[in-house]
Order: C-alpha cells, then sequence, then structure tokens
C-alpha cells in the first residue's frame, strides 16, 4: 500500500498495523480514557482524515491500559465548563459527528471496529453501539449510568442502542444506570466475540478487521453506507433508493473492482483488488 503520512494527535495514538488498517488508541489512561472537549474534536477530525484516505480501509478504536476502553466525558472538565456556562453543557461543546467523532457520524465508508479492552461507559458506551464490530475481553463494563449523574445521553447513542437491543433492555440500561459484562453484552448482540482477559484484544480485533480488508473496498465502502442509511431511514424503500444514488454506489458501479471480482470468480482465483479511485 502506499505509505500514509498519519496526522500529530495529543490525545490518540495512531499506526498501521497492518496494511489499509488504521489503529486509533485512546492516551489517556490516567484518566481511564475520559475524553475532554478537545479530545472529541481531535477523534472529530481524525475521523473525517481517514475517510479521506483511499488506502485506510477498516479503523481500530481501543483504549490504553487495560482499565478502560472509553470511560466517556471527562467529568472534571465537564464541571469546569457547566460553572462558564450552564445553557450548552453536554450538547454544543461536542462535534456535529457526536461523542469521540463517531457516535452521531451520519455519513461513513469506513468501518470501526472497537477492541474494548475495560470499562466502556456513558460517551465510550455510545462509541461502541456505534461500531461495526466489537471484541471486548471477559472483563470488560459496559453502561450508560449518565442519569446516576443527573445528565442525559444526548450524543446520538440513545437512539442507536434502542435500535440495537430491544427496547425493554435498552430502558433497563439507560434508566437504572446499570452496568453489564461483556458476555451479557454478547447475548444482547452488542458484543461480537469475548476474549479471555490474557488475549490481547486489540490482535482479535486486527483477525477481524483483516476480514474485511481481504474484500472489495468499494464493495465494503458501499456496504457500510447502507447500513448507516437503514438506521437512519424511517423507510426501507426510501434508505435503498437513497443509497443506490450515493456516490459510493457509483464509485463501485464504475469502478475496477467490481469486474476483477466477477472475473476472478469466473477464473477460480482470488481477486486482486485495487485501491479504489476517489468518489
Amino acid at each position: 500500500m502506499t505509505d500514509i503520512q498519519l496526522p500529530k494527535t495529543e490525545f490518540v495514538l495512531l499506526s498501521i498495523p497492518e496494511p489499509h488498517i488504521l489503529l486509533v488508541t485512546i492516551n489517556r489512561e490516567k484518566q481511564y480514557n475520559a475524553l475532554n472537549v478537545a479530545a472529541n474534536w481531535e477523534l472529530h477530525h481524525l475521523f473525517n482524515w481517514a475517510e479521506e484516505q483511499d488506502s485506510i480501509w477498516c479503523i481500530i478504536i481501543t483504549g490504553s491500559g487495560s482499565k478502560a476502553f472509553c470511560t466517556g466525558m471527562d467529568l472534571v472538565s465537564a464541571h469546569e465548563s457547566k460553572k462558564k456556562d450552564t445553557s450548552s453543557f453536554g450538547t454544543t461543546d461536542l462535534p456535529p459527528t457526536g461523542f469521540g467523532g463517531i457516535s452521531n457520524r451520519r455519513k461513513s465508508r469506513k468501518p470501526i471496529i472497537a477492541a474494548v479492552n475495560g470499562f466502556a461507559l456513558g460517551g465510550g458506551m455510545e462509541m461502541v453501539v456505534s461500531c461495526n464490530i466489537v471484541v471486548a475481553t471477559e472483563k470488560s463494563k459496559f453502561g450508560l449510568p449518565e442519569v446516576k449523574q443527573g445528565v442525559v445521553i444526548a450524543a446520538g447513542g440513545l437512539a442507536r442502542l434502542a435500535r440495537s437491543v430491544s427496547y425493554q433492555v435498552a430502558s433497563e440500561l439507560v434508566l437504572t444506570g446499570r452496568f453489564m459484562d461483556a458476555k451479557e453484552a454478547n447475548k444482547h448482540g452488542l458484543v461480537n466475540e469475548v476474549v479471555s482477559n490474557n488475549t490481547n484484544v486489540v490482535d482479535a480485533a486486527l483477525q477481524w478487521a483483516k476480514k474485511i480488508t481481504t474484500n472489495s473496498p468499494d464493495a465494503v465502502f458501499l456496504t457500510k453506507q447502507g447500513l448507516l442509511l437503514s438506521l437512519e431511514r424511517a423507510s426501507v424503500t426510501d434508505a435503498t433508493d437513497e443509497w443506490l444514488q450515493t456516490p459510493e454506489a457509483k464509485a463501485w458501479r464504475e469502478g475496477y473492482n467490481l469486474g476483477e471480482g466477477l472475473k476472478a470468480f469466473s477464473e477460480k482465483r482470488k481477486p486482486q483488488w485495487k485501491i479504489p479511485s476517489k468518489l
């Protein structure tokens, strides 16, 4: 793949562990990887940047250390923000793409995998329910305890949770603020794979990412956009019609990889994908 010049960041660590895969590690271990306002905006700009990089086909996000994936908003900095202006607390400080630049991101081509290595709470949980694939260690805990602190789930994750699990399960979690472990999250379909605490969860996530990046990037990008539209639109027909008119659909129809996939199938060989053309 072509060399990628990774952007400079303050709150996250970036690497390319495998071809076409971007690894994002939240680097606020002392704060249990809670995000302040600046960190949220950094992730917003980072994911915007990654969307434009045609050689990045999949993204993994995890937390530094062994205790937390992300424990939501840095309440210390949030308290300071509230003292200055109570009218905008918890809403307008965040980027338009939501918590961590993910929870309210309405246009996204690149699959995102969460490698959960501990607590995923509040905004961290909102990030998790907005990812395509979730891998978690057995010790991981998930929760939306906002009501316990007198705040609400306002970054987009509430609606996505209600569409990911039953209404009653979502109600139980958000109205009581209780935590659930990784096995329960797996039972409810919020976690794809639970790995032992001795397993490197990022390595497990990489196996999922490599399964994705062996496929046609054009088809993956278009399919991801279709999944997102299916969540955002009330009508299945409207979502499908809009999906097939997207720039991703045009790029897929006119791109090299569609023909290569069909040719490889007829010739009984593995396809050789090319980096897709810019939209």
